[in-house]
Formats: structure tokens, C-alpha cells, sequence
């Protein structure tokens, strides 16, 4: 069952109408900062039922109607037009109206699609106004035709509609507005087409709602697959339409965006390239550094904390979503984890597993032993380490996520595990005594932490003499830092924060440790569900390591 997002914007809208697109960059906007917790639902106000009344009721005719369309491109910087109105022979906009109520009965996510498709078409490409064009685009957009031609003429439909309309009068907005709704609370604005008074009121109406930055313009595209104009790239990532231009037209000529021109206007679209890996100057391209004023370690670490804090709050309670990374029994299966032991834990503790590989082939934990898994997320290895170290053994976990811990603790309630303990803190301070544990265990987690070295310090600090680390975690052979920039968003995804293997290895023998090895290498994100993060974690030679070390007796 799929989760309610705790913020809801309406945009009462129309296929026809230009302030439709106009708000479109900023409700894209809004879907790439808020992810989940924000939906946005279109709902149809419906222009015009007959375009020769329309224009007799607002004192227009057909030229004075382009200029006014040429008015709104203006005010909203996104392209359309002018004369679409009479190059696609529009009558009425109600048809298209009630072929969106149709398609949103079947799926939302197509239906948005396929509002976007029907804009598209005939806002920017001027099709005709057909039977015909409603049904094809629904069919580009995975919509089930034979359904949808039948029901945007039925009774279901046309009442859905009607309501529709009636509620955009009852809320007293136009299509120039977006109404937000926060449980109790609603509030609109209008005649806005730039998303930070909108962020402003989200933020309002829902204080601590997390957020994330946008970073990655080839990532935007490979999602979106639409006709994407320079202002909507603009307004995602907060850059002057000038940068914004600048680096779709390189990606462009990299062989990497298709451009169109429509009008006096490109609009760019994702190409398919066989591209394995890409020039570094192009990486630096496509991602879009935020603004941050972050120096060190110190300075560097609420941030990042936040970004991970945000994601992994996701992977606790919403592991039914896609993310960069593979995950749950998935990821498990593909990292070979012990069928014998998976099976004897809770579904909960699997499905919410976001380790980067199975530090288990290490083979360090023994009867009887004391281990800590530092980021023990939902609870997968502490729970698996619970097993291996038996009943006259102790496993504690440590994690800052508090969505994680809770799960966690779940899920061992659940396993009735009465030899594991879920610890709240950090791996650069770790709250358990000096030469306390025998093993510490950790999978993807320390590639999330700035200040690695410390880390490090803090488990050679726990772990008694002839202690045994264990660990897995992602590594690069290119710092990603020095082409990317500081990218809270990147580090999140496991691949920001990732330090060049001969440093991490180099980090881990500083700290005191002997006999360090890699003893297995994963190529982790070849199971990621997205093209363009494949593409970026080869260019950088990203992939997961299994590391086994010791303390000195």
C-alpha cells in the first residue's frame, strides 16, 4: 500500500492552457526537492468549451488571443506557440479534459504523462486537435487506448469532470494557481512561476518536511523523457537560463540529448547513447554543484548528515521505491549473502537492506564474540551477526537514522534476539568503553562519513588487542569530489563521498591497523535500475570492496 505524502498541490488544469505549461518547470521543481512526500495532482479545469464564445465572453479575437499568449511566455520564461490555437484547429478544450480524467482512472503516473505528452503536442508541436491525437499519445504513454477512447465519453468521466470544475470555483483559484494542502492546513498562490515562494509555503505549512537538491541534468532527463525546454532545467536546478543552455547544448554536442527545434525554441530530450563511461569534463556538466560554503570536515558533516539522514528515512519506510542503489533481498541475493541465515530473519529486517556487500566473507566473527556493526541500518547484519556469535555472544548496532533504529529494533523484538542492542551515534564517536568488542563489522556505511580518519580511530579505539575489522564499502579510482564539487545529494547515493581505494586502504593502516586486504570486489552498481548511474560510477571506477584487517595484540 503505497504511502499518503504529507504534502498535496493542486494545479487545476488544462492540455490547452499556456499557464498549464507555464507552472510546469516549477512543479517539476517541486517534485525533484520534495521526492514522495510531495504530490502533485492535476485536476481539470477545462478553458474553453467553445473557443468562439471563450473569446467573445474575454473581448478577444484570434490575433489580439496570440498576443496574449505572447504575454504569458513573458511572464513564464517556457516556450510555447503563440498561434497553436489556431494551427491545431481547437474547438474545445473539454475533450482532452475528460481524456485525462479517463487515463487518471487507469494509472496516475501515465496519466501524468500523459497530460505532460498532451501539452506537448499541441502547445509546442501544434497537432491536431483529433480523436486520433488524444488516443495515440495515450498509447505513447502506456496507456490501455481501447479503455481510455471508451471511457473519456462516459457518465463516470464527464461527472468527474464536472466535479473538477466545480471545486476549482469552490477554492476560489484560476489556472494561474497552485493550492497546497498539508493535512488541515490549505493555502494558494497564484500568478507565481518561480518555485521558491512555493518552497517558502510547502515549508510553512510543513515544517522539517526533509529535501533534497537536485544535482544531476542527465539523471533529470533519463527520469522525465520529455520535451524539456531551457527554462524547466533552469528553475530544477536553480541556474540562469543562460548556464542552463550552455550545459544542455555541450551535452548535446557530447552526443548525449537529442535537440529539437520548435518555433524560434530547442527543447532537448535524452539520447539513447552506447556511451560506457564519460569524459570527466562532461560529468562536471551534467552535475550542478549547489551553493555550499562548507571547508572542512566539521563544516561538512551536518550537511551530508542531513542528505543521508533524509535518504535512508526513505529506505526504512518506503523500500518499495526504485534508488540508485539495488535493494532488500535483491541486493542480498546479488551480494551472496547466506541463504541459511537470511531465512531465519524477518521479512522487515530484509527489505529495507542497503549494504554495498557482504562483509561476512571476511569469516572474523566467531562463537561467543562481541561484535558492533557501525550503520546498522533496519537491522539485516546485526541480526545475522546474532546468529554467528550465538547466545553467549553480544551484537550491538550503531546508527543515526532514526527511522533506521526504530526499524531495527523492530525487527529484533520480532527475531526475540535478546543478544543485540541497537545503539544511537555516529562512527567518529562511538559511545562504547576503549577495547571493548572483538569484531567491528560496517557495510556501505563509511564512504557517507567526512572524516573518514577519525572513524577509523574510533574502531581501532573499540576493538580489543587481536580485534578483527570487517567491512564493506564503496571505492573509487577518480575522486569524484574534485570534478563534481560538494554534492550532498552524490554522497547520499553512496558514490560522493567514496575515496580514492589507494586512500581509503591508506586511512585504514594509519589508523593501526595490520594485515589489511581486499578480499572481494563487486561491481554493486551494475544492478542500478538507472542508465545514467551506471555511466557515472564506471567513469569514476566505482565499486564495492569486501576489507579485512586486525588490531595488533
Amino acid at each position: 500500500m503505497t504511502a499518503v505524502a504529507p504534502v498535496k498541490v493542486v494545479h487545476f488544469a488544462d492540455p490547452w492552457c499556456w499557464w498549464s505549461w507555464g507552472l510546469e518547470p516549477v512543479l517539476r521543481r517541486l517534485e525533484e526537492v520534495y521526492g514522495d512526500r510531495l504530490e502533485v495532482e492535476y485536476r481539470m479545469g477545462g478553458t474553453f468549451e467553445d473557443l468562439g464564445g471563450w473569446m467573445e465572453e474575454y473581448g478577444v479575437d484570434p490575433s489580439s488571443t496570440v498576443d496574449w499568449i505572447r504575454d504569458s511566455i513573458e511572464l513564464t520564461r517556457n516556450p510555447v506557440d503563440p498561434d497553436y490555437l489556431a494551427k491545431t484547429g481547437v474547438r474545445s478544450t473539454y475533450p482532452a479534459c475528460r481524456a485525462f480524467e479517463a487515463a487518471a482512472r487507469q494509472d496516475r503516473e501515465k496519466a501524468h504523462r500523459y497530460f505532460r505528452r498532451l501539452m506537448e503536442a499541441f502547445q509546442i508541436r501544434s497537432e491536431p486537435a483529433t480523436e486520433e491525437t488524444l488516443l495515440r499519445i495515450g498509447r505513447e504513454a502506456g496507456l490501455d487506448v481501447s479503455k481510455l477512447k471508451k471511457e473519456m465519453v462516459s457518465k463516470e468521466v464527464e461527472q468527474a469532470f464536472e466535479g473538477d470544475r466545480h471545486a476549482m470555483h469552490r477554492a476560489h483559484v484560476n489556472f494561474l494557481s497552485l493550492l497546497v494542502v498539508a493535512g488541515e492546513k490549505t493555502e494558494s498562490k497564484g500568478d507565481t512561476f518561480t518555485s521558491a515562494p512555493f518552497e517558502e509555503l510547502i515549508d510553512r505549512l510543513a515544517p522539517g518536511l526533509p529535501k533534497r537538491v537536485p544535482s544531476n541534468i542527465l539523471e533529470y532527463l533519463e527520469k522525465h523523457r520529455d520535451l524539456t525546454p531551457v527554462r524547466e532545467v533552469a528553475e530544477v536546478f536553480q541556474i540562469p537560463d543562460e548556464e542552463a543552455e550552455s550545459r544542455l547544448r555541450s551535452l548535446e554536442a557530447a552526443g548525449l540529448l537529442l535537440r529539437s527545434e520548435h518555433g524560434d525554441h530547442p527543447f532537448w530530450t535524452l539520447r539513447e547513447a552506447s556511451l560506457k563511461t564519460l569524459p570527466l569534463e562532461v560529468v562536471r556538466i551534467s552535475h550542478v554543484t549547489p551553493h555550499m560554503t562548507a571547508k572542512t570536515a566539521a563544516d561538512l558533516t551536518p550537511i551530508i548528515t542531513r542528505a543521508v539522514q533524509n535518504l535512508y528515512t526513505d529506505v526504512a519506510t518506503s523500500p518499495q521505491r526504485a534508488y540508485h542503489f539495488p535493494l532488500g533481498l535483491e541486493a542480498l541475493r546479488f551480494l551472496e549473502y547466506d541463504a541459511a541465515l537470511l531465512a531465519k530473519l524477518p521479512r522487515t529486517a530484509v527489505e529495507s537492506f542497503a549494504g554495498v556487500g557482504n562483509p561476512f566473507y571476511a569469516n572474523a566473527i566467531r562463537a561467543g564474540d562481541t561484535v558492533l556493526d557501525v550503520g546498522s541500518g533496519s537491522g539485516t547484519d546485526v541480526l545475522c551477526a546474532s546468529l554467528l556469535v550465538g547466545s553467549a555472544g553480544q551484537v550491538y548496532g550503531l546508527d543515526f537514522t532514526l527511522a533506521m533504529i526504530e526499524k531495527a529494533r523492530s525487527n529484533i523484538d520480532r527475531m526475540n534476539a535478546k543478544n543485540v542492542r541497537i545503539l544511537e551515534g555516529n562512527a567518529t564517536s562511538v559511545p562504547l568503553p576503549d577495547a571493548s568488542v572483538d569484531v567491528v563489522t560496517s557495510n556501505g556505511v563509511l564512504n557517507l562519513v567526512p572524516d573518514k580518519a577519525s572513524a577509523f580511530r574510533e574502531i581501532f579505539r573499540v576493538l580489543r588487542p587481536g580485534g578483527r575489522l570487517q567491512l564493506a564499502d564503496i571505492v573509487v579510482q577518480e575522486d569524484v569530489g574534485a570534478v563534481c564539487g560538494l554534492n550532498p545529494q552524490l554522497w547520499a547515493d553512496c558514490i560522493g563521498g567514496a575515496a580514492v581505494e589507494s586512500d581509503y586502504l591508506s586511512s585504514i593502516r594509519s589508523a593501526g591497523f595490520l594485515e589489511v586486504r581486499v578480499i572481494r570486489r563487486v561491481d554493486y552498481f551494475s544492478k542500478s535500475g538507472s542508465d545514467t548511474t551506471r555511466r557515472l560510477t564506471r567513469t569514476f571506477g566505482a565499486e564495492s570492496i569486501v576489507v579485512s584487517a586486525r588490531k595488533g595484540s
